[in-house]
């Protein structure tokens, strides 16, 4: 169990690094303490399209949710809002990612900011309710063949060097 709430936090601190470099990046660059790096911002979204996105959330849902939804309907509001959230973040990040190319040609930083910001804490609000609300309820409810499976999917991500 320790091992797959070990890998899913150490996940989020890595998500969180990441979006946070993205807006104290953006900030700076708004209060004119440096310029905006494109190529950086770039390569930040690409981290926060690929972990979150297509590895983590996806394994949340797939084994994680899942298998807590099995063994308690306690957390079916919390899960349903949660899944839900899983599905409106990618147009977020297309939002940040057409906001990315806008700053590239046309320079436009104030909805760079406004598009980082806004994914940042919506992506910080929903990492919140799974640590304080989900990670409980299933360390009460999930046996230990879950929590086995679930360390199974989990674990393949720092397998692949991706975190």
């Amino acid at each position: 169990m320790q091992d797959a709430i070990s890998i899913i936090k150490d996940e989020h601190i890595s998500i969180s690094s990441v979006l946070k470099g993205m807006v104290e990046h953006v900030e700076e660059a708004m209060a004119g303490k440096r310029d905006a790096d494109p190529f950086l911002l770039v390569a930040m979204l690409d981290y926060v399209e690929t972990v979150p996105e297509r590895v983590h959330h996806p394994k949340e849902d797939q084994y994680l949710f899942r298998l807590l939804r099995k063994r308690t309907n306690a957390a079916d509001q919390v899960l349903d809002e949660l899944e839900e959230e899983h599905k409106k973040s990618p147009a977020l990040l297309k939002n940040m990612r057409a906001a990315l190319s806008r700053f590239k040609t046309e320079g436009d930083l104030a909805s760079l900011n406004t598009a980082i910001t806004e994914y940042a804490r919506f992506h910080f609000s929903h990492m919140r309710k799974e640590e304080k609300d989900i990670l409980p309820l299933a360390m009460e409810h999930l046996t230990a063949e879950d929590w086995h499976e679930v360390h199974e999917a989990f674990k393949l991500n720092m397998k692949d060097d991706l975190i």
